[in-house]
């Protein structure tokens, strides 16, 4: 039973560009308060790290800012 997954999008976790330079925040992500009553739990918080984690990797190794990770890398990285 249960729901199907929802995807969260990676601009909910990284802050827009003139705001604030490589910063990631897997925890406080940009959502409705009633789309983050559904996103605070444990599995959801893992897998926002885990991408979080996965998208500062691929901007050191490419000398890019958070904001400028190609998503098509970061989530061929994930699904790998």
């Amino acid at each position: 039973g249960g729901f199907k997954p929802y995807p969260i999008s990676y601009r909910s976790i990284v802050p827009r560009r003139g705001e604030c330079a490589n910063l990631l925040v897997p925890v406080c992500l940009s959502s409705s308060h009633i789309a983050y009553g559904s996103a605070r739990m444990a599995p959801v918080f893992m897998i926002l790290g885990h991408s979080a984690a996965t998208a500062v990797d691929l901007a050191l190794k490419g000398n890019l800012a958070v904001q400028e990770v190609p998503y098509a890398q970061l989530r061929e990285r994930l699904l790998a």
